[in-house]
């Protein structure tokens, strides 16, 4: 069922990226308001999760599966701009009309708050939702995450490191960091073979070492769960395949019967998914 749930769910974001009609060009800057309007249900804003970092929570009103599954969005910036609020309101509704919650995400940025504090706070969201799922009236076990540039990024390291990793930190540790499967809209894959940041040392603080802990394909393992990744190919800072290479490697490492890569050609201008 996980698997079927996690199919579903990558479904619904694909015709949720067709319905919004962007065409990816660059990182797209939100226009969304500082609070962002939903009128489909009940909404928990500014809910803190952990020490000054915070989240909003949309709940939608008919959704026909109780528990609700839940979608994660993580917002994109460069680890050092953006905030929840940034979630498209496309995205929101559209999750919620085919009856998913949605939790958007705050996380501490840099240059105050070097990487890994970034996917630090992730973790820490993903169990503090696990952890209050019969408050929110959300599946624990349907849990999903997404987003784009560098929350794509996040979102992708978040699902390929598993429910317990070396970034879980902090409360609720005796919850999983787990997700069933991610999509990465035009998020850096590999930051030691691409300059993805234009100022390392604003993020990473010279840490070379942490160039690869901020790279998903460091973590691409035989048991990665389904990710979805788009790439926009109209984007001016796209790379070449090869920065997927480890991406690519999933049927070697044993998940052929259910990955596949494809291209489409179609209103969002995507390039390469892979679908487990």
């Amino acid at each position: 069922m996980p698997r079927v749930s996690a199919v579903v769910c990558i479904a619904a974001i694909i015709l949720i990226s067709l319905y919004s009609a962007f065409i990816i060009d660059g990182v797209i800057v939100s226009n969304a308001p500082p609070t962002v309007v939903f009128t489909l249900g009940t909404t928990y804003r500014d809910v803190t999760y952990y020490n000054s970092q915070t989240m909003d929570i949309y709940i939608p009103n008919e959704a026909v599966t109780r528990p609700i599954p839940l979608a994660i969005f993580v917002h994109g910036g460069g680890l050092s701009s953006g905030g929840k609020a940034d979630i498209n309101p496309v995205f929101l509704n559209a999750l919620a009309s085919a009856g998913y919650a949605v939790a958007s995400v705050n996380y501490r940025l840099a240059p105050q708050y070097k990487f890994p504090a970034q996917i630090e706070d992730l973790k820490c969201a993903i169990r503090y939702l696990r952890s209050n799922a019969q408050t929110y009236g959300v599946n624990g076990s349907e849990i999903f995450i997404f987003g784009d540039s560098a929350g794509g990024e996040l979102a992708a390291i978040a699902a390929l490191t598993g429910p317990h990793s070396e970034f879980d930190v902090g409360p609720y540790l005796n919850e999983s960091s787990n997700v069933t499967s991610a999509v990465d809209m035009f998020g850096p894959a590999n930051l030691t073979s691409w300059a993805s940041y234009s100022d390392t040392q604003r993020v990473f603080g010279g840490n070379q070492n942490n160039l690869v802990l901020a790279s998903p394909t460091h973590y691409v393992t035989t048991n990665s769960p389904p990710i979805l990744i788009i790439q926009g190919v109209k984007t001016r800072r796209f790379p070449s395949r090869s920065q997927f290479s480890s991406m690519t490697s999933l049927p070697q490492l044993g998940t052929k019967p259910n990955s596949s890569w494809s291209r489409i050609w179609d209103t969002c201008s995507c390039r390469w998914v892979l679908t487990q």
